[in-house]
């Protein structure tokens, strides 16, 4: 049998069209080879959910968000079907919660499971609230930053408009002064390192030779320090604060000495001080000079030899 062209062109066309209607809803999360079924929830509010959003539970994904609908007119609130998979069954009291995803992703629904006692059966309506959104917690957060940020910025224009205040014409051309005194002061200072660079050069090399010295001289150096440390140690062994000690009482013993002499205390202050002993001295010596002098004069007056016996001395 013969099929025309025209059958195969309807074929495909309409191959094309389920296929499309298919891709739609499997782009919008409704899957037609997979068994889902419906739970409802009714809110006062959805903070942004739309149709697709997906519906998680403990963060894991069990279906989407298949309609949005008013309820009626009059209270304006919303009826909100979910499609979801059917191996998951919701137990009682279990909540519908809404929740962003992100700040740019939107929201999404978190089923909150209940305690039960028993399971919400196909198509039954759960309860559903609306929980604080991301932005209404980050403006919560974020309003002190915001009031110490717009303090920042008002403070930052007062000091802006102080400086623009300073930064008068006089001021700027006294500036730009100094920028080209400050640019003639460093080219002048590059000129003279330039001019001196030789200079430099040896000066940090002589610095490294005598570093080098040092090192190489460390040895020496060190003997150099102990025999200053062995010197010390026997000047400290030798006591010589005692000795310092002795020869101050001494020096203090001749003080006293010298001092009773000038006072004329004993034979020798006497001697030096007491003019009489002086003259009899003097007397005493003037007499034995006399007496040596007569005995040298007259010999026989003071001294006799007889060889045959004694001979009278005529009295004078």
């Amino acid at each position: 049998m013969k099929i025309s062209n025209e059958v195969k062109v309807g074929a495909v066309a309409l191959v094309t069209i389920v296929v499309f209607i298919w891709l739609f809803n499997f782009l919008k999360g409704k899957d037609f080879f997979k068994k889902t079924v419906n739970y409802y929830s009714i809110y006062d509010e959805i903070g942004g959910l739309a149709e697709s959003s997906p519906v998680e539970i403990n963060g894991y994904k069990v279906g989407v968000v298949q309609s949005i609908d008013f309820v009626d007119a009059e209270t304006g609130r919303l009826l909100v079907v979910f499609s979801v998979n059917r191996d998951f069954r919701l137990p009682v009291n279990t909540v519908a919660e809404i929740v962003p995803v992100s700040i740019i992703a939107g929201m999404k629904v978190q089923f909150v499971y209940g305690n039960g006692p028993g399971f919400y059966e196909y198509g039954d309506t759960i309860p559903g609230r609306l929980s604080v959104g991301l932005l209404s917690k980050l403006e919560t957060e974020l309003m002190p930053v915001k009031d110490r940020v717009s303090e920042l910025i008002s403070v930052l224009d007062s000091v802006i408009s102080s400086v623009n205040d300073i930064m008068d014409p006089e001021f700027k051309k006294n500036l730009n002064g100094t920028v080209a005194n400050l640019k003639t002061t460093s080219g002048s200072i590059s000129n003279i390192i330039g001019s001196r660079e030789k200079e430099l050069k040896e000066s940090v090399e002589n610095l490294t030779r005598f570093t080098q010295m040092l090192s190489n001289s460390s040895g020496e150096i060190s003997n150099t320090f102990n025999n200053l440390s062995a010197i010390s140690d026997t000047l400290a062994a030798a006591d010589i604060y005692s000795s310092i000690r002795n020869l101050k009482s001494t020096l203090e013993n001749t003080s006293s000495i010298l001092g009773d002499i000038n006072k004329g205390k004993g034979s020798a202050g006497q001697l030096l001080t007491n003019d009489s002993l002086y003259n009899n001295i003097s007397h005493s010596l003037a007499s034995l000079d006399e007496l040596l002098k007569d005995l040298k004069a007259n010999p026989k007056r003071y001294v006799h030899f007889s060889i045959f016996g004694k001979k009278n001395i005529p009295a004078e």
